[in-house]
């Protein structure tokens, strides 16, 4: 009897961490996406998770760390839900999928956009730390599918095309009347990104045919 009431209170301790490092981590990621890194203070991350202070330090160690757990959290995130798209829609071709789930996931988690511009229009760690241990590999892997290394313009217009409107929902909203936040444009948007990248005379389309008539 003893026994179970003390594995029952170890797992509600785990669990009030578990929640305290999501809250921490989440309030971390918008924050560091909308004020930056050196705008964000330890202390304001642990107000907007509405956590006691000095529990970011206790479960990350530094604000350093902290930065780096809310990145992993949102890039695993992303992975995850690409994995489960690929596995949904199986018999599609991988490519298209790759580009809408990106969409899909940008749709849903503004944040990520957000915190790539403000650290990729400067120089310094954590632009470093981004590009090599999760930029990089993806384009990587994005080139493998697509056939060949992309080039920078096809690369920014695919970034651009599938996370901008995202950034600036309020103004789609008051423009068109729709709500781009919506699983529904969500989904109308990724069927558009795909085909302006891939379909007829595509961004993909055209520089795979433009490499081919200069080698020839």
């Amino acid at each position: 009897m003893a026994a179970g009431k003390a594995k029952t209170r170890v797992r509600a301790v785990q669990q009030r961490a578990e929640d305290t490092r999501a809250k921490l981590l989440g309030a971390a990621m918008e924050l560091f996406s909308t004020r930056g890194y050196e705008g964000s203070s330890v202390r304001d991350i642990e107000t907007a998770a509405e956590v006691k202070r000095g529990l970011a330090a206790y479960h990350f160690g530094s604000k350093e760390e902290l930065w780096k757990a809310a990145v992993a959290r949102t890039f695993d995130a992303f992975e995850m839900d690409a994995r489960a798209g690929a596995a949904a829609r199986s018999g599609d071709d991988p490519l298209r999928e790759a580009l809408r789930a990106f969409v899909r996931f940008s749709a849903v988690h503004p944040e990520l956009n957000r915190l790539m511009v403000q650290e990729g229009s400067r120089p310094g760690w954590r632009s470093e730390f981004l590009v090599e241990r999760y930029v990089r590999p993806r384009v990587e892997a994005l080139s493998r599918l697509v056939g060949r290394a992309l080039d920078p313009h096809e690369l920014y217009v695919l970034i651009g095309a599938s996370t901008f409107v995202f950034n600036v929902a309020h103004e789609c909203e008051a423009l068109f009347g729709v709500d781009p936040r919506s699983e529904a444009f969500a989904e109308a948007h990724a069927d558009t990104v795909a085909e302006v990248l891939l379909d007829g005379e595509g961004v993909f389309a055209r520089a795979a045919t433009s490499e081919g008539d200069a080698s020839g």
